[in-house]
């Protein structure tokens, strides 16, 4: 079973630097093998996991005196669950990107170059996976900023001064908080510790911990774009569409959260005082999120802001964890696995506006209906991402208000999840004023888009649907 978990993030790392060297159709037949079989080892792994009764297996793969273990693998319940949203919607988004990345492109023609975007797509997936079946605090470190270079390399591959900025914003904001954060961490692990391993870090003392939990917080909300370091992610998405669905939907948004919940979960109990710095700042994120959703024009920025705004509210979830709820780890996982693919959805859609029309700006659209798989796309991810039924969202939402009883240790909770009705309610707003304006409207043009990026649409949202049932029984193994 390890071996298959292994081989499934070790493959894209190889064949992400073999994409480098090549374009049009060689890149596309490599991509399309690597991203396939990395897919059914880590599914064959899944399932062998599942089989076994969901154990947990950590295996150290290699020591040193100074630092304990420097590198190991961790599958238990949420790794597993994570890695399969991870891989499965990474494998989906690549298949788009084979036709989306074409001379048909009406916004963003490509002729050549292919190959370069696919070398840091599938490097993406590859560093996204070895990330989440980490076992030691250097490992996160080592594949967190190779996450922060992937994203430098998808953000800028357009060229211009907006995508270079962007890029350089993305790659200095995240890396910040790695400096802060993980270095931090990996500095208390080396000399109060030790050991770098994740199960290490519950050793040490409550001053300590707090110290490690704040660090790492912060480089988690760098990863995830929250308050005051969100504006980096709204600019990158002068990204491809493909990769800004990864981003927001199975990568560098998700692992934050994902970082976070690990440490959260390794040092359990972590000082009270912890809850209170990381209340304060999701507060000031979903205020600035409610306030942006109707100032939007372009449909890949109002689906950023959601993202933050999502994000956030996994976080609202890790903050009930931090007082102890093991409710609030399962929550934030179960929120996560829902949120990819009706995010993927959202983003992929938004991509045929682009690849058809050649735009993105929401009042330029209209009578969509005219193309069903498109403007029924747009819609059920829009109200998916609301949290209406029957999509995952909502009952991931359901899953964070069911840690209600947080709120005896502090009313910040009940702030906080006040705060989550509030900005469902303007996203639903927001989001039946776009429905009704670019889809149900007069007028408009057909939606063209070739037969694979409608499929891969339709089984995203069918994933959508399906997601609580799949995650279910892998989060309700999560504890500490």
């Amino acid at each position: 079973m390890e071996e298959l978990f292994i081989l499934s993030f070790s493959i894209p790392l190889v064949g992400g630097l073999l994409l480098f060297k090549l374009d049009g159709k060689r890149a596309d037949y490599l991509m399309l093998i690597t991203v396939i079989l990395a897919t059914i080892l880590n599914l064959a792994g899944v399932y062998e996991f599942y089989s076994s009764g969901m154990p947990t297996i950590h295996k150290t793969l290699m020591t040193s005196t100074l630092f304990g273990e420097v590198y190991g693998l961790l599958i238990d319940p949420m790794s597993v669950c994570v890695g399969l949203v991870v891989i499965t919607a990474g494998l989906l988004f690549m298949l788009y990107a084979k036709d989306y990345m074409g001379p048909e492109n009406k916004e963003h023609p490509v002729y050549e170059g292919k190959g370069r975007f696919y070398a840091w797509m599938v490097l993406f997936i590859g560093a996204t996976l070895a990330f989440i079946y980490s076992s030691s605090v250097l490992q996160l470190l080592i594949f967190f900023e190779i996450m922060s270079l992937a994203c430098w390399g998808v953000v800028s591959y357009y060229g211009g001064k907006k995508a270079k900025r962007s890029a350089y914003k993305a790659l200095l904001v995240t890396n910040f908080g790695a400096m802060v954060g993980l270095y931090t961490a990996v500095g208390i692990g080396i000399t109060r510790l030790h050991d770098l391993s994740l199960f290490a870090y519950s050793n040490l003392t409550d001053d300590m911990k707090f110290i490690v939990f704040v660090a790492v917080m912060i480089a988690a909300f760098t990863k995830s774009a929250q308050f005051p370091l969100y504006s980096w992610l709204p600019d990158a998405m002068v990204a491809p569409t493909p990769a800004s669905a990864f981003l927001h939907g199975a990568a560098m948004v998700e692992m934050g959260v994902y970082l976070l919940a690990r440490f959260i979960q390794f040092m359990n109990p972590i000082p009270k005082e912890g809850f209170y710095v990381m209340a304060a700042l999701i507060i000031a994120t979903q205020i600035i999120c409610i306030m942006m959703y109707p100032l939007q024009k372009s449909a890949k920025r109002l689906l950023a802001y959601s993202t933050i705004a999502e994000s956030g509210l996994m976080y609202v979830a890790l903050a009930t964890a931090v007082l102890g709820l093991q409710g609030g780890l399962q929550a934030s996982m179960f929120q996560l696995f829902n949120h990819a693919y009706i995010k993927g959805l959202a983003f992929l859609t938004a991509g045929t506006f682009s690849y058809a029309l050649g735009t993105l700006e929401m009042d330029r659209i209209n009578g969509l209906i005219k193309s069903p798989v498109v403007g029924y796309g747009w819609t059920f991810a829009l109200l998916g991402l609301a949290g209406v039924p029957p999509f995952g969202v909502f009952f991931g939402k359901l899953g964070i208000l069911s840690n209600a009883n947080a709120m005896k240790e502090s009313m910040l909770v009940m702030v906080m999840f006040v705060l989550l009705l509030i900005d469902s309610a303007v996203f639903l707003m927001v989001s039946l004023k776009r429905i009704h304006g670019m889809v149900f409207s007069k007028g408009g043009e057909e939606v063209e888009i070739t037969p694979l990026m409608k499929a891969v649409m339709v089984i995203l949202l069918v994933l959508a649907m399906l997601a609580p049932y799949i995650a279910y029984p892998m989060i309700v193994k999560v504890g500490w």
